[in-house]
Parts: structure tokens; C-alpha cells; sequence
């Protein structure tokens, strides 16, 4: 039985269709070779702000799933034909034919969905290419399909009577690239709309993996509230949702490191006809506030992550009409969006009902809010809450740059470490073949996650890390690993490292407990990096024998400040405390080995 949404859509072309033709309307394009020139200059964005519009028609179409395909020439890295496939409704041969004429509409200022004047079709194709096809079956999979090539317009070959006039829509097969999509990830396509972009000669991405990347970033933001029901697929991938607030759990990025976003209270406010009193519509804001740390690597200064491009594209007012995303404003009545803007996020949504209020463009790239849109968001808050986040943010900036200082100084244990090192005389024992090759590793091995996680290419941050080093010969580092060691040692390069484990008990009771004072932390560190140096320094033997003993250090150490932290009764006490001896003496043991 088919869907009550897709009969009344149906219904309503059909009906469209019939009510043109009484009209005595002929087909005609109505413009000439120069108006297709000057459309083709419409000013999309990008390929993907123009493929939009026909991911919008899918939406509205009833389609739970779009695939945006390549097909290629001579090479298999420049796409040279862009299919856009979907599973809706679909229409009639008449509304195929119908469909590439600039107005050619039955959704004419229709407030429902995303479509209003039916220019987005034609328009988005020839923005890109010169040749565009549509091929569309309510039914049966039987398709029907309409070419519309601009060469042809501007040699008169669809000249009639001195008028452009569209060709019938005529059955027609799908390409067998097409169907070859279509099989792998629709298995069969009996209804839905096909259009195929050819001739492409204005693409923003020239390559397949450039536009396949850019289209999944744009699509997963502009889409981002409609990806539950809607599953867009990119040249094979399956678009991720982005929130650029950062608030939905799953979205990409959204679990990047131990920062969150923080949601603030959400905001709704009707808006009421001048003279009647009558409400329009309802917008609605989302807010939220990101902590300085939220766009660099591991929250500290330096290297940005993955949101921070994200975060710089929409710092400013994003605009959504009924859930999707049209623009990021930037200038605004009340205040200019500066760089440190980047660490808040305002969404304001609204409906199609008020479209003149927000004077949304035909390419449905931008919008221009109106003085009462703009006193509106004013009265209910929105700038007081952004000058809020903006005294917070620097607040919090400020902590953070002391706390960074701080932190980029030498730990007295290390500088201790260093003063000692002056008068050691043991040398190192075993194959110092073998340790500098472990230590070229561990260098390796840093030096490419660094650079993996910034970014940065990987001979720069050697370099960085080669200076580092060569001003930092002993260092403490944090790592969180369940079940291993409360620390271990390591040599890279020139640097002797000890790893701290943060999911230990001697980490989370001992070395950062309430109690302990920076002097016991001090002193904590530099027995670490005795008992580090000496297995560092030890032959193989030697070396296995405290890689063994770390271990059951471990053990035990993480058992006796269990008992000690959740026992209260004196034998327990004593208990956990001798056992805490025991572990404490032997590695004495050890150092005395």
C-alpha cells in the first residue's frame, strides 16, 4: 500500500501539473542562453552547498536514504559525472519534465519542508556542470528522464517558435554505474529520483578523495538533525553527524578527550504578528559554553585537535531554518564575533512560517535577520548570556595560561635528577647497542603520535621533540593504563622518562591524595626515577628481573592502599599497612640489588 504522505505528495503534483496545462502553459524555459549563463553564476558556496538543494528535495520527498556517487573518465581520481540517488517517492514523466524548469514547482511557497520556488534543481546542477539529467519512478521501476545540456540551449537545438522549451520526459534506463550503486547499497530501486550532474566544469573539489572528504564534513553538519531518519552515503561512506555545539553524544568529535561541552538552559520565544497579536512561529536557541583547553591537544596549549576547524567555521550565530543549517553570522547588531568566540556556541532555529523575517536567500546559502529578529534575541537573553561566556572564557584562559606556566617549568625532581647526574660514576651495563636502539624507537614512537594527534607533519615535530629533549634529559610524564604498573621507565633519545599510571592507587591515593603536599610529590618523583635509572641502566637480565618486580610492586601496592583507603577497623588498618611495608621494602631490596 503506498504511504499516505507519498499519495498526497503524488496527489498534489498531479493536480500541479494539470492545473499548467489548462493554463495553456507550453513548456516554454521562458529564458534564454544568458539567463542560463548568469544562473550558472547563482553563487553556491561550494559543490556542496549546491548539492544541497538536492538533498533537501530528497528529504522532502520522503527518501530515507540518499547516495551521492562518482563516475570517472580516463582517470579514476577526477570524478567526471556525480550521480545523487534517492528512495523517494519519486515523480510522474509531466513533473520529470516539469522538474528542470527554474519555478517548475508544486511545493510553491510551501511552508512545510525545505523547497518554496522550485529554482534549487536546475539551479545546483548547472552550477557545477553543463549537463544534468533527471531519471524518477513513483512505482514498478519504471523511469522516465529529462536532459537539460546548456551547449545545446546556447546552439538553439531546443529553440521553438524562438522560445527554449523543455523535451518530453521519455522511459529511459538508468546508467549502468547507476544501477551498479543502486544494487550495492539499495539492493532495488522501483521508486526515487536520480539526477546526474555531467560536463562538470565548476566542481570546488577537483579530486575524489577532496570532494568526498568536504562533502562528508558539510553534509554531516548541515543535515546533522536529520541523520537519525536520513542516512546519507558519500562515494561509499556513510555521513557521521557533526553538532558544531558539540553537545550530542556520538556526533564526531564529540568524545575527543576527556573535555565536554557544557549545555546551558535552552531558550524558546514565540514571535507574534504585529497587529493581531497572532504567533508566527517559534524560535528556539541552544547554548553552549567549551572550556579553554576544548580545542587543543591533550587541553593544553599549543597544537589544536580535530574540533578546532569545526569550532572556526561556525564561531558566530548559527542560523538553522526548521533543523537545518543556512548560515554562521558573524556581525550582528550588539556584538562582532572575535577569535576567542570559538569557545561558545548560540544555535538559533526557525521555522519556514517565518521566512520573511529572517529573509532567507533562494540558494538558501544565507540569511538577513530583521531589526525585530535581532531585538528579539536581544530582549530574551542571548547577547547577555554570549557577554557571560565571554567573561568566563577569560576567567578560565587565565587559569589556564598560570597553570600551563607552571607546568612548562621543570619539576623540581627532575632538575634534582639532573643536578645528581653530574656525579654519577657506574656505567650503564648490557648491549648499548641494544639501548640505543630501544631509545631511537620510543623517539620514533612519540614522535609520530605527536604528530598524528596534532597534525603537524612528522620532521617538524621531530625536530621539536630533539629540542625538547636536549633541554629536558629527565622528565615525568601521566598515562592512564587498567592493570598495569603504577609506573615504568623508558629512554627516548636522550630522555629518561618515567611514565606515571593515573589509574593506579598509588597514583590516585598516594601521589595525588588529599594529603600530599608538592614536597611529597617532589620526593615520590625523584624515588621513581632512581628506581627507573637502574633499570635503564641494567643489563637484559637485570632489566627483565625489574620489569618482573614492577609487576608485583604493583600488586601488592594497589592491595595494601586498597585495604588502607576503604578499612577502618584497627587490624585492617594494620593489615593493609604491613603489607604496605612489605611492598615498600622490597623494592629496598631491589635498589640494594
Amino acid at each position: 500500500m503506498t504511504p499516505l504522505k507519498t499519495r498526497t505528495e503524488l496527489d498534489a503534483q498531479r493536480a500541479y501539473i494539470e492545473k499548467k496545462v489548462a493554463e495553456g502553459f507550453d513548456f516554454n524555459l521562458i529564458v534564454a542562453d544568458a539567463f542560463l549563463r548568469g544562473i550558472r553564476d547563482l553563487g553556491y558556496r561550494s559543490t556542496a552547498t549546491a548539492l544541497d538543494e538536492l538533498i533537501d528535495n530528497s528529504e522532502q520527498a520522503g527518501a530515507t536514504k540518499v547516495t551521492v556517487a562518482f563516475a570517472y573518465g580516463q582517470s579514476d581520481k577526477k570524478p567526471t559525472h556525480i550521480a545523487v540517488i534517492d528512495d523517494g517517492h519519486g515523480m510522474d514523466p509531466e513533473m520529470v519534465r516539469m522538474s528542470v524548469v527554474w519555478g517548475g514547482t508544486h511545493r510553491e511557497n510551501d511552508r512545510r519542508g525545505f523547497g518554496r520556488y522550485g529554482y534549487g534543481l536546475p539551479s545546483a546542477c548547472v552550477s557545477q556542470g553543463r549537463r544534468f539529467t533527471v531519471y524518477s519512478a513513483t512505482g514498478g521501476g519504471n523511469f522516465s528522464s529529462v536532459t537539460l545540456d546548456v551547449d545545446d540551449i546556447g546552439a538553439g537545438k531546443l529553440n521553438r517558435n524562438g522560445r527554449v522549451v523543455v523535451p518530453e520526459a521519455a522511459a529511459a534506463e538508468l546508467p549502468a554505474w547507476v544501477q551498479e550503486e543502486i544494487a550495492e547499497h539499495y539492493g532495488s530501486l522501483d521508486h526515487g529520483t536520480v539526477v546526474v550532474i555531467t560536463k562538470l566544469d565548476r566542481l570546488s573539489w577537483k579530486t575524489a578523495d577532496a570532494l568526498e572528504r568536504n562533502l562528508l564534513h558539510h553534509f554531516g553538519l548541515t543535515y546533522r538533525n536529520f541523520l537519525r531518519d536520513l542516512t546519507i552515503v558519500v562515494n561509499g561512506v556513510t555521513v557521521d553527524l557533526i553538532d558544531p555545539l558539540f553537545l550530542t553524544p556520538g556526533g564526531r568529535h564529540y568524545g575527543e578527550d576527556g573535555d565536554r561541552a557544557e549545555a546551558l538552559d535552552p531558550l524558546a520565544f514565540d514571535v507574534r504578528d504585529a497587529d493581531s497579536g497572532q504567533a508566527l512561529g517559534t524560535i528556539r536557541v541552544r547554548f553552549a559554553y567549551m572550556p579553554p583547553s576544548f580545542l587543543k591537544v591533550d587541553g593544553k596549549r599549543g597544537s589544536t585537535n580535530a574540533r578546532f576547524n569545526i569550532r572556526k567555521e561556525n564561531s558566530g550565530i548559527i542560523v538553522m531554518r526548521q533543523g537545518r543549517q543556512i548560515d554562521v553570522i558573524t556581525r550582528t547588531p550588539f556584538i562582532t564575533i572575535q577569535s576567542n568566540d570559538r569557545y561558545w556556541g548560540v544555535e538559533v532555529d526557525f521555522p519556514a512560517t517565518l521566512d520573511e523575517e529572517f529573509r532567507v536567500t533562494t540558494s538558501k546559502q544565507q540569511v538577513v535577520l530583521s531589526d525585530r529578529i535581532w531585538e528579539l534575541l536581544k530582549q530574551h537573553g542571548v547577547f547577555a548570556a554570549i557577554q557571560s561566556f565571554r567573561a568566563r572564557y577569560e576567567r578560565e584562559a587565565a587559569e589556564l595560561r598560570a597553570h600551563d606556566a607552571e607546568e612548562a617549568a621543570k619539576r623540581a625532581s627532575e632538575q634534582a635528577m639532573e643536578e645528581a647526574a653530574k656525579f654519577k660514576t657506574s656505567r650503564p651495563g648490557g648491549d648499548p647497542e641494544d639501548r640505543r636502539r630501544r631509545a631511537e624507537e620510543a623517539f620514533g614512537r612519540e614522535a609520530e603520535r605527536r604528530a598524528a594527534e596534532s597534525g603537524v607533519p612528522l620532521e617538524i615535530v621531530e625536530r621539536e621533540l630533539e629540542s625538547e629533549i636536549a633541554g629536558q634529559p629527565y622528565k615525568l610524564e601521566e598515562e592512564s593504563l587498567q592493570g598495569a604498573p603504577f609506573f615504568r621507565p623508558e629512554q627516548r633519545g636522550g630522555q629518561r622518562v618515567v611514565h606515571l599510571n593515573t589509574a593506579h592507587r598509588f597514583y590516585t591515593d598516594l601521589y595525588a591524595g588529599r594529603g600530599t603536599t608538592p614536597e611529597l610529590r617532589s620526593a615520590l618523583e625523584v624515588l621513581l626515577f632512581v628506581i627507573g635509572e637502574c633499570e635503564l641502566d641494567a643489563n637484559d637480565d637485570r632489566r627483565q628481573f625489574y620489569e618482573g618486580e614492577r609487576n608485583e610492586w604493583s600488586i601488592r601496592l594497589n592491595r595494601a592502599l586498597d585495604r588502607l583507603k576503604t578499612k577502618s577497623g584497627a587490624e585492617d588498618a594494620s593489615a593493609a599497612a604491613i603489607e604496605y611495608a612489605e611492598a615498600a621494602q622490597e623494592i629496598a631490596d631491589v635498589l640494594h640489588f
